[in-house]
């Protein structure tokens, strides 16, 4: 429900901007002067846009090797793509912000992206005093799990505007070249000793999962100005293709396993933007 009212305060936001721009643009001249409101974007303009659908980072397949003492093996999961999903998308989805600098009239560098970064740092345990009755004298205390995350996109492109008869609706198409990391940590300091003297450690060191990933999209879409600066807009990926691959690791000095995954979609991703033009 919250994100319902969300999308609603932003159109109602949107269209009072609008009311105001076309009020602007209804004033009588005295002398002859031309006030037409002009809606192409021209060069040296910025426009700055919310972009709602499904998220552009890639974070499947990010599970981080258990530790020695808990299993003897290495998960084989490849990395997956799950920005490009048969399923789930939703246009209510807000998923980041897309900004356009017109380097000519009818041509715009493209550029997107974001990045999450969490780090818990590790704390050992303290062991619990206990009297010879076995009362606890003072409680123990479980150690802190270090845990390291990092999610991190962007994407650099170009779009090619057209004109059309309605002078609101601009048509483009281009390309995007994406980038994705993502990154998961964890270290456990935990030690146990057993009732019979025996000592197990829990880790040595950090256990992680790395993965990178990086390719090419074709993409096309419309702008639709409702006002002078501020417009509404769709666009599609017609054509996509990603490779990503991961690698593993369970401790320092060990062997990391790698897996990679090759993506291609068609039409398979869409998002809804509301932009503004500066």
């Amino acid at each position: 429900m919250k994100k319902y009212l969300i999308l609603c305060f932003i159109l109602v936001v949107a269209l009072g901007s609008v009311n105001a721009q076309d009020k602007d643009s209804k004033h009588v001249c005295k002398d002859d002067c031309n006030h037409e409101v002009t809606f192409a974007p021209q060069k040296g303009d910025f426009t700055a846009a919310m972009v709602f659908g499904r998220g552009a980072y890639i974070n499947g397949g990010l599970i981080v090797p258990s530790s020695i003492s808990s299993s003897s093996t290495v998960s084989g999961a490849a990395p997956y793509i799950n920005d490009v999903d048969a399923n789930s998308n939703s246009i209510t989805n807000m998923v980041g912000a897309e900004g356009r600098y017109f380097v000519k009239d009818n041509f715009a560098i493209s550029f997107s992206g974001g990045a999450i970064l969490r780090n818990s740092p590790a704390q050992l345990a303290i062991p619990a005093v206990i009297d010879g009755g076995g009362n606890t004298i003072i409680q123990g205390y479980s150690a802190v799990v270090a845990d390291e995350r990092i999610d991190v996109n962007v994407s650099v492109g170009g779009q090619w505007l057209f004109t059309t008869k309605n002078n609101r609706l601009f048509p483009y198409v281009g390309f995007t070249l994406p980038f994705d990391y993502a990154r998961r940590s964890l270290f456990d300091p935990t030690v146990t000793v057993a009732t019979n003297g025996d000592v197990t450690i829990t880790d040595l060191g950090a256990r992680h999962v790395d993965i990178t990933a990086f390719g090419v999209q074709a993409v096309a879409g419309v702008d639709y100005y409702i006002a002078k600066d501020v417009f509404f807009g769709f666009d599609i990926k017609p054509v996509s293709y990603t490779y990503a691959f991961s690698m593993k690791s369970p401790g320092p000095g060990l062997i990391k396993l790698e897996a990679d995954t090759n993506t291609v979609s068609f039409f398979a991703q869409f998002s809804f933007k509301l932009g503004f033009k500066f």
